[in-house]
């Protein structure tokens, strides 16, 4: 697979885990995944890479580096960037898009992810 498709299909997996999570936190709640973003759960955290990893695996193009990218890569690319966000005293990374936290909490994850995913490729 080109790795033009193969950052796409990332791209669109990453996107799905990250608003699966916040639903299933929020609605599940549960314990915190980290005090590094106090609003995120471990239930979303898990409903997100469950939900995430499904997209490749319905485009045939689930291997256990897209698995990794998107399960490990995703979350943690969000944490990164609550930590920064904490560090910087900012609750929002801007305001191009009103109500989701900025464009950084667009890509964070999907940033790390296409990393891991080059790193492991």
């Amino acid at each position: 697979m080109s790795s033009g498709i193969l950052g796409l299909v990332v791209f669109v997996a990453v996107s799905i885990a990250d608003i699966v999570a916040y639903a299933a936190g929020r609605r599940l709640g549960g314990p915190r995944l980290s005090p590094l973003s106090p609003a995120k759960r471990w239930s979303g955290t898990l409903a997100g890479a469950a939900a995430g990893l499904g997209t490749p695996a319905v485009l045939s193009s689930l291997t256990w580096q897209t698995a990794v990218a998107v399960a490990v890569g995703g979350p943690l690319g969000d944490l990164l960037e609550s930590m920064v966000k904490r560090g910087a005293g900012a609750k929002d990374a801007g305001r191009w898009l009103a109500g989701s936290g900025g464009l950084l909490d667009r890509i964070d994850s999907l940033l790390l992810a296409l990393t891991v995913l080059l790193v492991l490729e």
